[in-house]
């Protein structure tokens, strides 16, 4: 979800199969039954693209509970028959709508339940945002957000980088950072945002929080045969975050500073055949990784 007036929302490339296997299905049914979903009456997703995250909490609420998803990409709030389908299939009342996660068009305290998944990382006033959401949220009623942690795939090991160099392993590491001050000086969010979310609910008075992390990784192994696998390498074919977009990569750099333009050229003619490397030894079926993640799952109440 873009919160930028004027601008396409979030990418199409990262709305791909690859979001289905996201979560381990016995956990989110414990995070359900920790959080007593089904006492809620009506949720609101608020950036809800084409609905992941919509579908899985649904079955966790009451029978026939009221369902809204929110957009702002004309993308995703003008249809989504497959959603309507699903909803209509299952008797619950939905409403696909236009919205802003910093305006949210709703009157105060009408959703049971108000979450995001990967939203608040995108948006420039992720405080705000938040606000809106508990404003929307009844009293009592649950605030459910979904963020990660980002850097942290910098420093994760796999079969191509198990023998970088302390170095290099620094150079990976600054390049991301930069990107990221770039991005949130040009007031497009904060990749990292999952840390800071416990302390953003403390700032908005919400109460009984709790912070959980997805149990989930998408390990990769020869022969890359299973559907989560298969959908992986799908989604770095088309979308993926080691295939970065050097035009996009350079204006995140000269937005974090101009100092840092002559390390961007340096790391570019270092590790220009980095992304080949790794098309390689997959073809080779000689890569492997434990694909582990940081998830954040934050909740409070109003």
């Amino acid at each position: 979800m873009e919160d930028q007036e004027g601008n396409k929302g979030h990418s199409e490339s990262y709305f791909g199969d690859y979001r289905d296997f996201w979560w381990n299905p016995t956990f989110i049914e414990l995070t359900a039954k920790r959080l007593e979903l089904n006492r809620h009456n009506s949720m609101l997703d608020v950036g809800c693209g084409q609905g992941h995250w919509t579908q899985i909490l649904a079955p966790f609420l009451a029978p026939r509970a009221e369902i809204t998803a929110v957009d702002s990409d004309e993308r995703w709030h003008s249809k989504n028959e497959e959603l309507e389908a699903l909803f209509k299939k299952s008797n619950n009342p939905f409403t696909l709508t236009k919205g802003n996660a910093q305006q949210l068009p709703f009157d105060d305290d009408q959703f049971d339940l108000v979450t995001c998944q990967t939203v608040l990382i995108h948006v420039p006033k992720p405080q705000q945002a938040l606000e809106e959401m508990k404003r929307v949220l009844k009293p009592s009623g649950t605030l459910l957000c979904v963020e990660p942690n980002n850097i942290i795939q910098s420093l994760t090991k796999t079969s191509l980088s198990k023998n970088d160099s302390i170095e290099e392993t620094l150079d990976h590491i600054k390049y991301r950072l930069i990107i990221e001050k770039g991005k949130k000086n040009m007031g497009q969010g904060d990749n990292s945002l999952g840390d800071l979310l416990p302390g953003m609910f403390a700032v908005a008075d919400l109460k009984n929080i709790e912070v959980r992390l997805s149990d989930k990784a998408i390990a990769m192994y020869p022969p890359y045969s299973t559907k989560e696998q298969v959908a992986t390498l799908k989604q770095w074919m088309t979308g993926s975050s080691w295939k970065s977009n050097t035009k996009k990569d350079i204006d995140f750099f000269s937005s974090a500073g101009e100092q840092f333009m002559p390390f961007y050229f340096e790391y570019q003619d270092k590790y220009t055949r980095r992304d080949d490397h790794l098309m390689g030894a997959l073809q080779r079926e000689q890569y492997h990784a434990a694909g582990g993640s940081l998830m954040y799952l934050v909740s409070g109440t109003k």
